[in-house]
């Protein structure tokens, strides 16, 4: 039986979204299916632990100091640093799975003798290289940027040193078209590579009921909601549902915007219907609460809170890029697909003008669709039978 590495810190697993969310959904599974040929990473994340003492430091000022100082040092080192060692000795494995390419980057070295397969999956909404760069503070773009001009070569090496890359479906390489002007003709001479694999997830449920929720924030029990759980960043269409929001708080009196996640860098409208609830661990409650959930991402991979959303059978709005394209395939009733503000606007509006059982008849096929497609049961036999093919 092939011995399998997935390089990521077991204790690191949690569930949220990106890669730490796929692999706790598939860590829960290969548990209870008794799969023992397939590991994670036993040792602590030493980063979690610096990030955690820097967290709870309560000068501000320092923190944020700490926190740039950290960037710079952990980058350059990256960068142009000696050595770049495996964090686990990766001769036992057969496959070693990575689902960043900074972790396969980071272990090049071991990589060179490596005598396995290896898998990469990326699971970001763009080039890795672009997302750090967009994360950096205003200081490190301004004097430091000649630094990070070399960021690209991260994802450079992990797609020429893979061999085999996993992405959940074709519509989800849209991202890398767009933000790597060399991506098309890479996948024209790699096409063996590829190799295509649903995301499931574990049913969500929850905490508190949505009488409860409205009563929680104020909204009247005949208002009509709609819910944003994510970043407020414009990746994510933040600034889009600003827009819409912005337009149907105008035109309705009786429409509530719950929002969850950290307010920033962008804010919420000045608006007492536009709530924005922050950070909270339990997502699902807000979701379960509304009428229809807004999915405004200007890019996306495959976005696991779309997954999370058909778990609780609610109506789900989205634009169409990305990953949100494969919906189309399945024809899910009660995901609306929209290209600009005015017609996301026009979809919204429509929903509203059904009657309730109709509305319910587009939950219960949302639902539908992810016991067919999404469930994590699923996901874990067809990741077992893939990786195990290769």
């Amino acid at each position: 039986m092939k011995q399998i590495l997935i390089y990521l810190h077991k204790n690191s697993l949690k569930p949220i979204g990106g890669p730490l969310g796929y692999n706790y959904n598939l860590f829960c599974q290969l548990k209870n299916k008794g799969y023992t040929n397939i590991h994670f990473i036993e040792s602590a994340n030493k980063a979690d632990s610096i990030n955690k003492k820097i967290n709870n430091i309560k000068i501000n000022w320092l923190k944020q100091v700490l926190i740039i100082a950290k960037s710079i040092y952990k980058k350059t080192v990256m960068l142009y640093g000696f050595k770049h060692k495996s964090i686990i000795d990766l001769s036992p494995y057969d496959i070693v799975h990575f689902h960043s390419t900074m972790d396969m980057f980071n272990a090049k070295d071991d990589l060179k003798n490596y005598k396995g397969k290896v898998v990469l999956t990326t699971h970001s909404p763009t080039l890795l290289s672009k997302e750090i760069y967009d994360r950096l503070s205003l200081f490190e773009k301004k004097y430091l940027s000649f630094l990070y001009k070399a960021l690209i070569n991260i994802d450079l090496y992990a797609f020429q040193r893979a061999d085999y890359i996993i992405f959940p479906c074709e519509d989800a390489e849209e991202p890398y078209y767009h933000n790597w002007d060399g991506y098309a003709n890479y996948k024209q001479q790699n096409r063996t590579k590829y190799r295509y694999l649903l995301t499931g997830i574990n049913p969500c449920y929850p905490q508190i009921n949505k009488e409860d929720i409205r009563k929680k924030y104020n909204i009247p029990p005949s208002a009509f909601i709609i819910c944003y759980v994510g970043r407020h960043n414009e990746i994510k269409g933040y600034d889009t549902l600003l827009q819409i929001g912005e337009m149907l708080l105008n035109k309705h009196d009786n429409i509530y915007i719950l929002v969850a996640g950290k307010e920033e860098p962008m804010k919420g409208l000045a608006h007492p219907h536009w709530i924005e609830v922050g950070w909270t661990n339990d997502p699902y409650s807000l979701i379960n609460a509304c009428d229809i959930f807004l999915l405004p991402n200007k890019e996306t991979y495959f976005d696991l809170v779309m997954l999370e959303v058909l778990s609780l059978g609610k109506i789900i709005v989205t634009s169409r890029t990305g990953g949100n394209k494969f919906f189309e395939k399945l024809e899910a009733k009660g995901i609306k697909m929209y290209n600009n503000s005015e017609e996301a606007i026009c979809k919204i509006e429509k929903i509203m003008a059904e009657p309730l059982h109709a509305r319910e008849i587009l939950e219960k096929s949302n639902q539908n669709i992810y016991q067919r497609y999404f469930t994590a049961s699923t996901f874990t036999e067809n990741y077992v039978k893939l990786i195990n093919s290769l």
